[in-house]
């Protein structure tokens, strides 16, 4: 790629690949309802079926941002990013630490500040500098609005059912919300990177199949509905999902650390 003269030829240029294996992971489970409960109460089926998916959608998030090959799970956000600092590409791993030590995000106009140039950096550390979704828990959320509101900054739009999204920069801020068992956050407020105990984090994400971080899946999610199984008296669902991540370009995610979401500090 280049400049020619007359009656010269250009340079050859190709774009160039490196060899990269992602896997898939089999995720599922099996829904067992007794014979004698559907009996006495028909459409139990139905109503384990809806708390399955619900808990299927839980635990996928979780290793959306947490997910451990080791732990037989595809890996999550913040495997990956550790991968792509690894690799070289330090700037997508972020220490967003407090401007002074001992001052949480809302401690002053100062920290504020800080905050939102840290968030800035985030966000420009992703290829062309947008990206679609910024991942983080409920008290960031709540605590990122709360700053933007402060300093006149806060934007919101809404989705296609009515709800009111916050958004920075045109990106949207995603509550990634918490695990299964309706306590524990995904994403916690007991991180120690930037040396604090109680911090936690901001995810950047750009989606593009191929080409930015995407979704793989075998096929679309299997229910098969065993009937009534021989080994014990149930009827059996099994639920499986062939499914994984890639990431084709290291500059697709971006990770912040060290956030205390409110005025004090560790």
């Amino acid at each position: 790629m280049g400049m020619r003269k007359i009656n010269a030829s250009f340079s050859e240029s190709t774009g160039k690949f490196d060899q990269k294996i992602e896997g898939k992971y089999i995720f599922g489970h099996e829904i067992d309802v007794d014979v004698v409960l559907e009996k006495a109460n028909p459409g139990e089926r139905q109503t384990q079926r809806r708390m399955s998916a619900k808990a299927m959608s839980f635990a996928f998030n979780d290793m959306f941002i947490n997910g451990d090959p080791a732990s037989d799970e595809f890996k999550g956000l913040s495997k990956r990013v550790d991968d792509v600092y690894n690799a070289g590409y330090t700037n997508q791993y972020i220490d967003g630490g407090s401007a002074t030590t001992g001052k949480g995000v809302l401690y002053d106009s100062t920290e504020r500040h800080y905050f939102i140039d840290k968030v800035s950096e985030l966000i420009h550390a992703i290829s062309e500098h947008r990206p679609d979704s910024l991942f983080m828990n409920s008290k960031m959320y709540l605590c990122f609005e709360s700053a933007m509101r402060r300093e006149q900054l806060l934007k919101q739009t809404e989705d296609m059912f009515g709800r009111v999204i916050n958004v920075f920069q045109g990106i949207p801020l995603i509550d990634i919300g918490i695990k299964a068992d309706q306590s524990t956050e995904i994403i916690t407020n007991a991180e120690t990177l930037s040396g604090g105990t109680d911090e936690t984090s901001i995810y950047a994400v750009k989606y593009g199949e191929d080409e930015y971080l995407w979704g793989m899946q075998q096929e679309a999610l299997d229910v098969k509905d065993l009937g009534e199984v021989s080994d014990k008296p149930v009827y059996r669902d099994r639920v499986s999902w062939v499914v994984g991540l890639a990431v084709s370009n290291p500059r697709s995610i971006a990770r912040a650390y060290g956030f205390v979401a409110d005025s004090g500090a560790s």
